[in-house]
């Protein structure tokens, strides 16, 4: 990906990432796609396209440009690059006019804001993804007591019961104020407030940084992405993933932004990257990243 350094008024504290999308018509996705594979007039020179995701969605939106890559050689890698941060965080950013093409959200107030606020059009909102949450934690003694998902807020309780004993645990979490996986950790803590009384929570910017808590030891657990576990990481941490029913849910949305200057085959690009999120190859991809789709 190329490191972009945007004018200060758009830069929260974001890192470099991705995300991608899905829809339920295959084949109008792949057509779409072909035809832009097989176009002539392609100019691989000048095409740019900017995507802003979500933090939870990087490693999977990076594994998506390396999928698309590979169906468009003709293309650089540089071509489309992939600026991260809160959901919230990159909705200012594109009020206050930076210039993304598409923009992965954690959510679906955010784009449909956009869209009502005539930063994007309604023809262009996807659902690509449901994101699933998990209790995270160090697993020094590989007792292994995550084998299955946790169905219940009786079976919340017996897992941490099993953890270490201490005098105050403290609990990482994104911040909810604007990422949504951070908002359903606090609904599902304030629904189960007896269970996690005991616990000091501690937020962080984003879920990337909620990670980061943890594995600095500023955290004894984390609630975070189930899509995190597959990060290199957290090969010694256990991750419990959390029924959907316990929290509201997290639908992941996208959208396309209104440019003024967006060239022809800027327009190209990013079009063939969208329909390409709607793939059965791009779905395929994101549920072996621990995300849930609809059928």
């Amino acid at each position: 990906m190329s490191l972009l350094i945007w004018p200060s008024k758009y830069l929260p504290t974001i890192c470099l990432s991705l995300s991608i999308l899905f829809l339920s018509d295959f084949s109008a996705a792949e057509n779409s796609n072909n035809n832009y594979k097989q176009s002539p007039t392609n100019n691989k020179k000048t095409a740019m396209l900017y995507m802003a995701v979500a933090a939870n969605f990087k490693t999977t939106l990076q594994q998506l440009v390396n999928q698309f890559l590979l169906e468009h050689p003709y293309l650089e890698k540089k071509q489309l690059a992939i600026i991260s941060g809160s959901t919230g965080a990159l909705y200012a950013q594109i009020t206050q006019g930076a210039p993304f093409d598409i923009f992965f959200a954690a959510d679906t107030a955010r784009p449909q804001q956009l869209i009502k606020n005539n930063f994007s059009t309604n023809d262009t909102f996807r659902i690509y993804a449901q994101g699933q949450l998990a209790i995270a934690f160090q697993d020094k003694q590989e007792n292994n007591i995550c084998k299955k998902n946790i169905q219940s807020a009786t079976a919340i309780k017996h897992l941490l019961n099993q953890l270490p004993d201490s005098t105050q645990l403290t609990l990482a979490i994104a911040n909810p104020a604007t990422a949504p996986y951070g908002k359903s950790a606090k609904a599902l803590i304030s629904r189960l407030d007896e269970t996690f009384i005991q616990y000091r929570i501690v937020r962080g910017k984003n879920i990337l940084h909620a990670q980061q808590l943890l594995l600095n030891n500023n955290a004894d657990l984390a609630i975070l992405s189930s899509a995190q576990a597959r990060h290199p990481a957290m090969a010694n941490y256990q991750f419990c993933i959390l029924d959907p029913s316990l929290y509201p849910a997290i639908e992941q949305s996208m959208v396309i932004i209104k440019q003024t200057k967006r060239n022809i085959e800027n327009e190209r690009l990013m079009t063939a990257f969208a329909d390409f999120i709607m793939s059965q190859s791009a779905q395929s991809i994101i549920i072996a990243n621990g995300y849930l789709i609809d059928e």
